[in-house]
């Protein structure tokens, strides 16, 4: 009964995460529900989509010569990667660093139960991702080669039972390790930043190449059986799948139940002094000096800025678009002797006179993924009531965050515009266009994410990355910001021929600014009774 209580506490915690509800706020409306779900459906379809297609690819070639066992054991190692990397930061943050360790362990409660209760909502994750890879690759299957009774069944046990809790079990491992690492380390945040920018630079790598190795495997998949055929674990999987082998589905079934038992029981017994577990902090000798007096705006912004920098989830879930933008920057200027030739190709001439608007939206692209402001709020959680009882206004702590958001996303994006500018060289109209837009678009997302975290706070987390990662107001900022900048391709599409890059370019500018006033005009009136109200 208690586990049951501990994990329907958590599968409440991630449903108001997700739909925005919370204590301090009204209860969200059906409409507004249904929407964010249709949203959700939309990106785990678009996605799930993307996947089908690559493994229509390859189920017609497997199939034909045979070689269902190789195909399931790839579709298998893919989920495992999505499942492992998309979980392996929550399991550090859900088991170890939630803020509700203290009081739950000083409860009559089992520190396992605690434990199980939080891996338990890590395998429904795990569930949600796998559902992603696996779901596709049963289906180019069924419809290349079909499946009998038992095979589907055993399929379905591999890859939506085993699998999962193989990525759990291994998931926690790292999890745990992860957080070893960054408590005996000076900066824990520039760790966890690092480290989570090498696994995304993995990501990027391996999604650039997919299509080359897709190929190349419908093509000759002798080279991928041979280097599969040798892990005894993989082989199994496969024959499991295809043939439906229970004697390959049992030895599977217990090298997992193993494995989850040794890593629970080793787990169970750190887990309170892991979790209770203070960082160290070196003694610092006292050196008596002066001290400077700031003005409220000042250091209300410098709150700001240290709670940003001191938590890796906010800095990599919010400002993304901040580490992409000069990235983009160097790769266009390395490849810029290449890009012009390629649009000259017979196919591409039509895209040469809108390359340079195309890039500068390519540009407000990434504005609009640094969405700083979006969790702003939310962060504060139950601690809000401080902020409020500072002697400062309401439109100064806004104006605060907002500043903030300026700060981090503005230099970069101007530093990638005067790189356009002077690699593309284009017209004076345009090029100011190129300066003041993307400038626009990071004032305009700055100001929709405190328009929405408004309506929309979620204060009741558990851990910082709920906050950041799955509340509305963030997926409503980043979403709408994208739509916004849908209206000039499709006034490309439409009247492409008629309205020039320049027109179109200027047009939008107009049309952030005036949402730009908009917004702040709310912020400042109905904005500040919100954030009183809260």
């Amino acid at each position: 009964m208690r586990l049951k209580a501990l994990f329907r506490v958590r599968l409440a915690s991630l449903k108001s995460s997700l739909t925005g509800a919370n204590r301090s706020t009204r209860k969200r409306s059906k409409a507004q529900i249904l929407g964010f779900a249709v949203l959700m459906l939309y990106t785990f379809g678009y996605f799930a989509f993307m996947l089908y297609t690559t493994f229509d690819t390859l189920a017609g070639p497997f199939s034909a010569m045979d070689l269902g066992t190789i195909y399931f054991a790839l579709a298998a190692l893919m989920a495992f990667a999505l499942m492992f990397v998309g979980s392996i930061f929550s399991a550090k943050a859900q088991l170890y660093e939630a803020t509700d360790n203290d009081l739950l362990l000083s409860m009559p409660v089992k520190p396992g139960e605690v434990l199980l209760s939080r891996m338990l909502l890590l395998l429904v994750m795990n569930l949600l991702f796998d559902l992603i890879v696996a779901g596709p690759a049963m289906l180019a299957w069924f419809q290349a080669a079909g499946f009998s009774l038992g095979s589907f069944l055993c399929s379905f046990a591999v890859l939506f039972v085993l699998l999962p809790l193989i990525s759990l079990a291994l998931s926690s491992v790292f999890g745990f390790l992860l957080h070893l690492i960054s408590a005996r380390v000076r900066n824990q945040s520039l760790m966890t930043v690092v480290l989570s920018l090498a696994f995304l630079a993995v990501y990027f790598v391996a999604i650039s190449r997919m299509n080359i190795w897709i190929t190349n495997l419908a093509a000759d998949p002798t080279p991928l059986a041979h280097a599969i055929g040798g892990v005894a674990p993989l082989v199994w999987l496969g024959r499991a799948c295809v043939g439906g082998d229970l004697l390959a589905l049992g030895a599977l079934a217990l090298l997992t139940a193993a494995l989850l038992l040794l890593i629970w029981v080793a787990l169970e017994r750190s887990f309170v002094k892991t979790a209770t577990a203070k960082n160290s902090v070196a003694k610092v000798k006292y050196v008596e000096k002066a001290v400077d007096a700031v003005s409220p705006d000042r250091a209300l912004l410098r709150r700001e800025l240290k709670h940003f920098a001191a938590c890796p989830s906010y800095i990599l879930n919010s400002a993304l678009g901040v580490i992409m933008a000069p990235i983009a920057a160097v790769y266009l200027i390395i490849k810029r002797s290449s890009l012009l030739p390629l649009m000259q190709e017979p196919g591409f001439g039509f895209l040469l006179p809108l390359l340079p608007l195309l890039l500068l939206l390519g540009l407000c692209f990434m504005a609009s993924m640094c969405t700083v402001t979006a969790p702003s709020i939310s962060l504060e959680g139950k601690s809000l009531w401080l902020l409020q009882s500072l002697p400062v206004t309401p439109r100064q702590v806004l104006r605060a965050k907002l500043r903030m958001h300026l700060l981090i996303a503005l230099p970069p994006m101007l530093i990638c515009s005067v790189i356009f500018i002077a690699l593309l060289r284009p017209s004076l109209p345009f090029a100011v266009c190129v300066l003041l837009l993307p400038a626009a678009c990071v004032l305009f997302t700055g100001l929709l994410g405190l328009f929405e975290n408004l309506r929309h706070p979620n204060l009741d987390w558990i851990n910082e990355t709920q906050a950041v990662k799955t509340g509305m107001a963030v997926a409503v900022t980043m979403f709408a910001t994208m739509g916004l900048l849908m209206l000039p391709i499709l006034v490309i599409i439409f009247f492409g021929d008629m309205i020039p890059p320049v027109a179109i370019a200027a047009g939008l500018l107009v049309l952030v600014l005036l949402l730009c006033l908009l917004l702040w005009r709310w912020l400042v009136t109905r904005g500040e009774e919100r954030f009183r109200a809260l």
